[in-house]
């Protein structure tokens, strides 16, 4: 797997930038008010940035320290990753997106909206980032340092025949 580029996610912000406040306003031409934020959004999306970089902290663990124990192996570890750079996409797109709400909600209406929806979608918008940040930091702890990707148990060749002797 290739690693992420950053380019990539803050390509992706751009652009969820322009959906989100695009599918604002149109959500408020066709109903008449702006979309709400859900309260509960940025607590979810701190936890799943909590949940990723304790996960980071025990693949480092368990890849720089070598630490091969029975909770962690390496399908787990791949998994993690691919979990990782999902993570990673899902947090810019949503980081952007509700950055677009925000703007549209600052200039719409700030004063009848309250600062309620303004707060709640920034911290949406900034637990995004968050998450992205804590995807990246999973993704780096899956990394193997050059030349200690084969098993000390494997042969020093690769294969799993050996020579007759």
């Amino acid at each position: 797997m290739r690693p992420t580029r950053v380019s990539l996610l803050l390509a992706l912000v751009v652009a969820a930038v322009v959906v989100g406040w695009s599918i604002g306003r149109s959500v408020d031409a066709v109903t008449g008010s702006l979309p709400v934020t859900p309260r509960i959004t940025p607590a979810l999306l701190a936890f799943l940035a909590v949940v990723l970089l304790v996960s980071a902290r025990v693949v480092r663990g368990w890849v720089l320290e070598r630490r091969y124990d029975r909770r962690m192996n390496a399908l787990r570890v791949t998994r993690l990753l691919a979990l990782a750079q999902a993570a990673a996409v899902t947090g810019a797109v949503v980081a952007g997106g509700y950055a677009g709400v925000v703007l549209l909600y600052v200039q719409v209406q700030p004063a009848a909206l309250g600062r309620e929806r303004v707060v709640v979608a920034g911290l949406t918008a900034l637990a995004g980032v968050a998450v992205t940040v804590s995807a990246l930091v999973l993704e780096r702890a899956c990394r193997v340092p050059p030349g200690e990707d084969e098993d000390a148990s494997s042969p020093p060749d690769g294969g799993g025949v050996r020579p007759a002797g």
